[in-house]
């Protein structure tokens, strides 16, 4: 009875949090910025900090390069791997995983998602009969913003609340949602990399804010009009406001004002080079820039680069920023997509190999080092290339005749100089 007590307990408590998280009012409430108010009196949401162009930049950044890195499906066969294009989740994740969308807008939103709210769900469709049954069928993004997980403490069962566009609200079990999630305090719900630079996305609003409205006064700062004499109120307002309508504007910049009746002009504020505008604009690109592991020169700051460390900084692009992301989505789709027994046999990988075509000598430089080593024959980097194959004798693997294991050293240095009748096993060519 106690037990029945405390689930019922909870229940509610759950019921109600549930209650407010599809509330419109709320939603409405939270998208203003709720108590996403940061010191510079900007409020600061996922939603808003889209629209700031560093926040946005990181995001289309990360977005394109997830979006535009193919996901190929690989399957076990025997103690070697082939791709196989046939598989349904290949279709999905390489064509079209919904009828509205294609794999790279899909990839990209989902990454953006990521972004911006810390956490990207996609709702996963199911064959329910022909000979795909039990497969997924489409694959259809989630409002990370009306999302939530949910774990219930007496079963352990993990599930997800949703609102439709429709508005209808919606719960899902955890089998049929992929979740994708950044950094998080206990492994269920990434936190949103927004509510770490909130302050500084805060401070970048409030400084065009600012801007705005120094241009908008023609460039002129706060001050005070003197008087020899005292005025009463309604004097006082006439003078401000023809002071106003003949100095403020952009039309009025840099007119000579004249004083007359013994007004003397003294201006309260800090030009902007006092107030130090471009290395607080700095400052926060660097920030954001760090939050989302992204080289600064990709967001325009480029007082620190050259040549040599941004090429540095690119391939450490790829390793530390690029391949965390990469990882986290392999083992969700593997995990979620496949059966219990697909997946002794099937799983997923990006193809980094895309990186390179920018740079042909880069991408030549990597084909003959991989040919040489014999990992790869001439056909497969002339599919890579997307080149028709030229028969059988590009499927041959090369090693250099340089390379000789140890143990055969000294019978190949005998038979070089003459004096061994057989060629050591280990040290031909392979054709």
């Amino acid at each position: 009875m106690r037990r029945k007590g405390y689930f019922r307990r909870w229940w509610e408590q759950r019921s109600s949090e549930l209650s407010n998280l599809l509330n419109p009012k709320q939603w409405f409430y939270d998208l203003l910025g709720g108590s996403a108010k940061t010191s510079s009196g900007v409020r600061v949401t996922s939603s808003s900090a889209l629209l700031n162009s560093n926040v946005y930049t990181c995001a289309s950044i990360l977005g394109g390069d997830i979006g535009k890195l193919p996901i190929q499906v690989f399957k076990k066969r025997g103690s070697g791997l082939e791709k196989d294009d046939s598989h349904p989740v290949a279709k999905l994740l390489g064509i079209r995983p919904n009828p509205h969308m294609s794999a790279y807008t899909f990839k990209e939103l989902l990454q953006v998602h990521l972004v911006a709210w810390g956490n990207a769900y996609a709702n996963i469709e199911w064959h329910e009969s022909g000979p795909y049954n039990g497969q997924p069928k489409a694959l259809w993004p989630l409002d990370p913003s009306k999302t939530d997980v949910h774990l219930d403490p007496l079963t352990g069962e993990l599930w997800y609340a949703t609102t439709l566009p429709s508005g209808e609200t919606r719960k899902i079990r955890a089998a049929d949602i992929l979740h994708l999630k950044s950094i998080s305090r206990g492994g269920l719900k990434g936190i949103t990399p927004i509510a770490v630079i909130r302050e500084e996305i805060g401070v970048q609003q409030a400084q065009k804010k600012f801007l705005g409205s120094f241009y908008a006064n023609g460039t002129t700062t706060r001050g005070i009009l003197k008087v020899p004499g005292s005025l009463d109120k309604p004097a006082k307002d006439k003078i401000r406001d023809e002071w106003q309508k003949v100095n403020s504007g952009l039309s009025n910049a840099h007119r000579i004002a004249i004083l007359d009746a013994g007004l003397d002009y003294q201006s309260l504020g800090m030009n902007l080079d006092d107030a130090q505008f471009i290395e607080t604009h700095k400052f926060g690109i660097g920030e954001v820039a760090k939050i989302y592991k992204i080289p600064p020169h990709k967001l325009g700051l480029m007082d620190k680069a050259t040549f040599s460390n941004i090429e540095h900084q690119s391939l450490e692009y790829v390793k530390s920023t690029l391949q965390p992301i990469i990882t986290n989505w392999e083992q969700e789709l593997i995990y979620k997509l496949f059966t219990e027994m697909e997946r002794k046999r099937y799983y997923v990988k990006f193809n980094l190999t895309t990186e390179l075509r920018g740079d042909s000598s880069s991408r030549a430089q990597f084909y003959r080092e991989m040919i040489a080593m014999g990992a790869y024959t001439i056909n497969e980097v002339r599919e890579l290339e997307e080149r028709s194959s030229i028969g059988e004798l590009g499927d041959k693997h090369f090693v250099s005749l340089n390379y000789v294991s140890l143990d055969k050293m000294d019978q190949y240095q005998l038979l070089k100089a003459g004096l061994g009748r057989e060629a050591p096993k280990g040290g031909e060519s392979g054709g």
